[in-house]
């Protein structure tokens, strides 16, 4: 079987970076106490998850023809056909993203948007308790999105065995007659988006304190983990508050 250059360098590295760090923020904050210093590195890993999708929505509007948003197949009458030749006998074939996975790749760098701005609103401790459901509803929709792909690709593979459950490791996939391949897997844009990944997650790192929980970066300062002495401290400002509110109910009686 003859195949074709399908993705490239970028969007292949993308991919597998963008999956690990989702498997470590989400394990991390399903296994992890939240008292524990270790559940501030799941939003440390969700920073850098959402800095590479804002890498990767750059590449989808200047990269090669599968990695552009261009390139993607939104329509919904072409997912229902799609979904509906999946249940058939013959589903369609296409070199780049078909349109469940590329519904899926949209909905997960949005979904990663929302749980980054959710969590920022929890660090800066605006409508806590709010955000808090948010972020947690962002993540498990994430997850089910996450299942349905993986689901997807292995009965796609099943079906067509055309190599697509490799593509992301290899970038090719089983040549189809009416779509060209690739030109380029731009090994030089990858050696960037390394570079950009190493450096931000260096970056990062040394920018957290993990005693205090407190991340010093991009000229602002976030409280990731719970800090002890800050609740501490609210609780006996809360407590002398209505240590006071009691003194003057109690003056205005006397009166």
């Amino acid at each position: 079987m003859e195949n074709s250059k399908a993705y490239d360098l970028p969007v292949r590295i993308f991919h597998w970076a963008f999956a690990l760090l989702f498997v470590m923020s989400f394990s991390i904050a399903k296994l992890i106490d939240d008292d524990s210093a270790l559940c501030s590195y799941h939003m440390l890993s969700g920073i850098l998850m959402v800095s590479i999708v804002i890498l990767r929505i750059v590449w989808g509007l200047v990269g090669s023809k599968n990695s552009r948003f261009s390139s993607f197949k939104l329509r919904p009458s072409e997912l229902i056909a799609y979904m509906k030749s999946v249940v058939s006998n013959k589903s369609q074939r296409y070199l780049g993203h078909n349109p469940a996975s590329s519904y899926a790749a949209i909905l997960m760098m949005i979904f990663t948007l929302g749980i980054g701005f959710s969590g920022l609103m929890m660090s800066l401790r605006i409508n806590k308790h709010f955000f808090e459901e948010i972020h947690e509803l962002l993540a498990n929709g994430f997850l089910v999105v996450v299942l349905f792909h993986i689901a997807g690709v292995l009965l796609h593979q099943f079906k067509h065995n055309d190599g697509m459950i490799f593509s992301m490791l290899n970038g090719k996939k089983a040549k189809i007659d009416d779509e060209s391949e690739i030109k380029s897997n731009h090994p030089l844009v990858a050696i960037v988006f390394v570079i950009f990944l190493i450096g931000m997650g260096s970056y990062i790192l040394k920018s957290f304190d993990g005693n205090t929980g407190k991340l010093n970066a991009f000229g602002a300062q976030l409280q990731l983990g719970e800090n002890e002495h800050d609740e501490h401290k609210d609780e006996r400002e809360s407590f002398v508050n209505e240590e006071h509110d009691d003194d003057d109910d109690n003056e205005e009686d006397d009166d």
